[in-house]
């Protein structure tokens, strides 16, 4: 509101300005300036042209004004050359009459002259019309120098004076004083003669025509016109009392020379110096610019002072509001179930929330500003493995697993905002994620129990098939009476024990719960291994099976990840060809990556589901014939392991994954505990 108000203020302060500028530049508003209208209507036009000429009747002796020059018996002065510049502007001719003033008064009153530049008063408002001012002129007094009793304005009462006849001067003593005997005289010229000849006190007309006489008749050492004036006064064109249409004509006139200061070129080309006929503007120009200056001052600094005030409260309520948010933060960092703490770049603990103090027994105030190596088990790790090291020295984020009196952490730390002057520090979260990583591996481990049930058959007929064996030697064994012929039979015997327990012993590798470790792995014997489990039901679905991988391939990797997402992808292909067809697995490895591809025959997948196939519980098999989490499952493996996996499938031609796991030689064989 305040500031609305100061630009209210400052709008008003510069139209004000802008104004009170016109007005002295061209003694007009602003508004008229802006607005006034200057084109002559056809009805002006129109009585111009039925005028032949315009009549100027005035006195013939007043210089600079108007007066008729004694050698050229011209009439002339800044009036009359005004009145050429107006009679330019109208097109039509101005004809000049020189008159006795109060002559020249009186024809105007009868019609028989059309303007005459005067004062306007009350009594002449009687008789005439009054245009614009066109300039302006001083009521001044002209006394002797030597034992002069009149020295200002006031002075006059009592004494004799002198002026034109006719003049505004007479008007004004009649009204201004009481005792003041007036002469009245053809023209100033004579008035001055009466004052040298000691006949009167003073002599009072426009200080432009008294100022010419003394300089012409040379009586500036001996006579002096008073700073002290009677009067500052417009002086306009006045026309008949009938003729308001001549005078709208002359006002638009007016206003066009006005700005182009018209009267002020006139006078510059008499004189040269600045006019006494025209208002001295420069010091209430410089009076205006000040209090202009001041007002702007003022306004400014009530601005700073409202800006200072609205600025507090901002300040207060921004205050407030940190307060409230600081609050609010600080609930929630306390609220949290995730262990949670503030470490600067030295490792000590500026901040932990309340998780964090009650899992280790200690207070807020006991944390603060102790080094994390004295909190026994804050991240579980040695420096050397620290992962608030790692976040200062590489400045990003850091997320690693830890484990910390047989529960599993997932530490992230995260870099926060550095102020001027303070040290970097980061925030430390820890999410206990045991659980989790428990009901992951039972989700694995069931999963692979479903792959069990699969393969149960095959793996039943494989058994069957070195007992049946077994039955039979033992059989012979009983009938025969040779030595030699119960040593062959005992040995077919140990060779199919022998197998059945390989099967068993495969079978209990792969339903084995394992831990997160990563190891030296034969890539070939993995996959072969699943296919010897999976055979029977190859044969019975008629899918032959092919695998291109060198038998010496040995890869760095977690073999229990891996084998999971061989099997899943194996199980998905053959669930895939119902009908029969080739599986066929490509393995390739250099010095950064290891490249798995498997290729089925199938039925293909549909490219508006192909990006779908990895969301948990989405599947395309019949209700009860899967979970949707075995691609899920396998995707997660994957990224566990680093590597990406991609899929492409054309419907009724097949599908292929394909698996990319960067090389890890250079990582410890376990995870950091």
């Amino acid at each position: 509101m305040i500031r609305k108000l100061l630009l209210v203020i400052s709008i008003v302060l510069v139209i004000s300005f802008a104004n009170s500028f016109t007005k002295l530049e061209y003694d007009m508003s602003l508004i008229d300036y802006l607005s006034s209208d200057t084109t002559l209507s056809e009805d002006e036009i129109a009585y111009l042209n039925d005028q032949s000429t315009l009549i100027y009747g005035a006195d013939y002796n007043s210089p600079p004004l108007r007066y008729v020059n004694e050698g050229s018996q011209q009439y002339e002065g800044l009036v009359i050359d005004y009145l050429r510049t107006l009679s330019i502007e109208l097109g039509i001719a101005i004809e000049f009459k020189p008159l006795i003033w109060n002559e020249a008064l009186d024809l105007l009153s009868k019609g028989e002259t059309d303007l005459c530049d005067m004062y306007k008063s009350e009594e002449r408002s009687k008789k005439f019309l009054f245009s614009n001012p066109i300039y302006y002129q001083r009521g001044a007094i002209l006394v002797r120098k030597s034992e002069n009793l009149i020295k200002t304005v006031e002075d006059l009462e009592g004494k004799t004076i002198a002026g034109s006849k006719g003049d505004y001067i007479f008007e004004y003593i009649d009204k201004e004083f009481e005792n003041v005997t007036g002469i009245e005289t053809a023209d100033l010229q004579e008035a001055i003669k009466l004052l040298t000849d000691d006949r009167i006190d003073a002599v009072l007309g426009d200080e432009s025509v008294m100022n010419y006489f003394i300089t012409k008749a040379q009586l500036k050492n001996e006579y002096i016109i008073l700073d002290d004036y009677l009067y500052e006064r417009e002086a306009v064109l006045a026309v008949h009392k009938d003729n308001s249409k001549l005078l709208n004509i002359l006002n638009k006139a007016i206003s066009n020379l006005k700005k182009k200061k018209t009267m002020e070129l006139i006078y510059q080309k008499w004189f040269g110096i600045s006019p006494l006929i025209t208002k001295s503007s420069s010091s209430e120009k410089l009076t205006l610019i000040t209090k202009y200056v001041l007002s702007l001052i003022f306004v400014l600094a009530a601005a700073l002072y409202s800006w200072n005030i609205q600025l507090k409260k901002e300040v207060k309520r921004q205050t407030n509001e940190l307060r409230l948010s600081n609050n609010e933060l600080e609930t929630v960092f306390n609220g949290l179930t995730h262990l949670m703490t503030v470490i600067d770049d030295e490792c000590y603990v500026k901040d932990a929330n309340k998780t964090f103090c009650e899992k280790y027994n200690l207070t807020a105030g006991m944390l603060k500003n102790a080094h994390c190596k004295d909190v026994n088990g804050i991240l579980g790790s040695v420096c050397e493995r620290c992962p608030i090291k790692e976040t200062f020295d590489k400045n990003r984020t850091v997320i690693k697993e830890v484990k910390d009196k047989n529960r599993i952490y997932k530490v992230s730390t995260y870099t926060l905002d550095q102020l001027p002057q303070m040290k970097k520090r980061i925030l430390v979260v820890m999410e206990d994620i045991t659980d989790f990583k428990l009901t992951e591996q039972s989700m694995l481990q069931s999963t692979k129990m479903a792959a069990i049930g699969q393969l149960a058959a095959g793996i039943a007929h494989e058994i069957r098939t070195p007992l049946g064996i077994i039955r039979n030697n033992c059989y012979f064994m009983k009938r025969s009476k040779l030595q030699a012929d119960k040593d062959e039979s005992m040995a077919v015997i140990e060779s199919s024990v022998d197998r059945a327990n390989r099967i068993i012993d495969n079978l209990l590798n792969f339903s084995r719960m394992t831990d997160n470790t990563i190891s030296q792995t034969n890539i070939y014997n993995l996959i072969s291994n699943i296919y010897d489990l999976s055979k029977k039901s190859f044969k019975n679905q008629k899918i032959s099976f092919g695998l291109q991988c060198p038998e010496d391939l040995i890869f760095i990797i977690n073999s229990e990840s891996l084998k999971h997402v061989m099997i899943n992808l194996i199980n998905n292909a053959v669930d895939a060809m119902s009908e029969g067809g080739n599986l066929d697995i490509h393995v390739v490895a250099d010095a950064k990556e290891m490249i798995i591809m498997v290729s089925d025959t199938g039925k293909g997948i549909d490219a508006d589901i192909l990006e779908k196939i990895f969301n948990p519980f989405f599947t395309t098999k019949e209700p009860g014939s899967g979970t949707g989490l075995g691609l899920y499952i396998t995707y997660n493996e994957v990224q566990k392991m680093k590597g990406v996996i991609n899929v492409d499938s054309t419907l009724g031609v097949g599908t292929t994954f394909t698996l990319i796991i960067p090389r890890h030689d250079t990582l410890p064989l376990k995870e950091i505990e």
